[in-house]
């Protein structure tokens, strides 16, 4: 893993997984629960074995558990668990308190997003073949540049089975002003529109060409870039392109903590950045189903009514001489009170649009 700040070598994903396994013994990692052997613990400590037998007794976790206690010690999801009525315990009585403030979104935290919403579909089970390696793949915000997502994918895993879990907000706007029949909403989202996109991971354009009308974005840059005079700029070449869905991260070669370029819709462009390479254990998923795994999720602040400043926006206008700010949000029920006459008409000129998700990510 790459420090704060800083970026690793050139590391070659394939070349990485080869060396480690060439390295490693096969019981290194291959994912199976650790087991003691109480026979080699006697030899190693040189004592009896009665005596290694009494110790594991005293200090079995067993010991720490409550006669009402059924559940095991190992893991215990507090968020998920009900609280009873009447507990005199002060960390549960302020938990039980802060539940209450808490919404829908915020109880889904930052990291804590694996343990708190698993997959809203369960996945056929297929297991993960021993030798693979898992890479923590961090999204930025296209304009705020900080974190809003992190997954974990396997070496084995197409680009574009990335692609398809990152969530932007552009890729959901459903097109068209709908200002004239707010009632009907059009179906189509921007992504089921438009559909291309590009990964730039070290010189090399990765485009989306799975739907045969995908543009590729890249042809612009890449014919830029060949003239001369700009290639004498550090940092430009001749940069070459291929087709994302034909590329596994295996095939690639990245730097640990170096921002590389997700592009889709345009011109949306978020910071994608490699923050570890490993091998996998026996605490990963075993299921290749559910990969990518997000494993970190940003929490978003919800927008307000600017009229109300009470209920979440569900429409955003520009254009409008009714708003004092450009663009405006606003609920559904003062969107509609402000516009609309009791007919249901236009009563001024502006453009409305449905605003995505409940909060500004």
């Amino acid at each position: 893993m790459a420090a704060r700040g800083e970026c690793s070598n050139l590391i070659s994903i394939k070349q990485f997984k080869k060396e480690f396994m060439e390295f490693l013994e096969p019981a290194q990692y291959e994912r199976k629960k650790f087991e003691i052997d109480m026979t080699q613990m006697a030899k190693e400590m040189d004592v009896p074995m009665d005596v290694v037998t009494d110790l594991s007794e005293v200090c079995s976790s067993s010991n720490l558990k409550c006669p009402a206690e059924t559940e095991g010690l190992e893991s215990i999801d507090i968020f998920g668990n009900s609280i009873p009525d009447g507990v005199e315990l002060e960390s549960l009585k302020l938990l039980k308190e802060r539940r209450g403030r808490l919404t829908a979104h915020r109880k889904v935290v930052n990291y804590l997003v694996k343990e708190i919403q698993p997959s809203k579909e369960p996945q056929a089970f297929q297991e993960i073949k021993t030798n693979e390696v898992i890479l923590s793949v961090a999204i930025c915000h296209p304009r705020k540049q900080n974190k809003v997502q992190e997954f974990h994918v396997l070496g084995s895993q197409c680009l574009t089975e990335l692609r398809d879990k990152i969530f932007c907000t552009a890729d959901e706007m459903i097109l068209g002003d709908h200002s004239n029949n707010p009632d009907q909403l059009s179906q189509k989202r921007a992504k089921d529109v438009f559909k291309s996109g590009f990964f730039f991971i070290e010189g090399v354009f990765y485009n989306d060409k799975r739907d045969p009308l995908s543009k590729d974005y890249s042809k612009v840059i890449t014919e830029w870039a060949k003239d001369p005079q700009r290639r004498k700029c550090p940092g430009l070449g001749l940069f070459t392109s291929k087709r994302m869905e034909d590329v596994i991260f295996e095939d690639l070669k990245v730097k640990l903590g170096y921002p590389y370029l997700y592009c889709h819709q345009g011109n949306c462009e978020h910071v994608i950045m490699f923050t570890d390479l490993r091998l996998m254990n026996v605490e990963d998923n075993p299921n290749l189903n559910e990969y990518p795994v997000q494993v970190f999720k940003h929490r978003g602040k919800r927008i307000r009514c600017r009229v109300c400043d009470v209920y979440t926006a569900k429409w955003v206008t520009v254009n409008d001489v009714l708003a004092y700010e450009e663009p405006c949000f606003f609920c559904a029920t003062c969107f509609k009170g402000l516009h609309y006459s009791h007919s249901g008409e236009k009563i001024c000129d502006f453009q409305a649009y449905p605003v995505v998700g409940d909060f500004d990510w």
